[in-house]
């Protein structure tokens, strides 16, 4: 299967390039630009972040 060229206009920057979306949240975290936040996807890696970290700890 080949893949489309023209990507979908609801995909967001996180869908499409993982790093440069986290450089750029962290750049609006950090000059205040709270509005602009993708926060539906902040929230998700956080949460993943954190049962991570739980697991983890928990196998210890």
């Amino acid at each position: 299967m080949v893949k489309p060229i023209i990507q979908s206009a609801t995909q967001t920057l996180y869908d499409q390039d993982y790093y440069l979306w986290l450089r750029t949240t962290i750049n609006q975290l950090r000059t205040g630009q709270f509005s602009i936040v993708d926060l539906d996807n902040l929230l998700e890696e956080l949460e993943t972040i954190g049962k991570r970290e739980k697991r983890t700890i928990e196998s210890l």
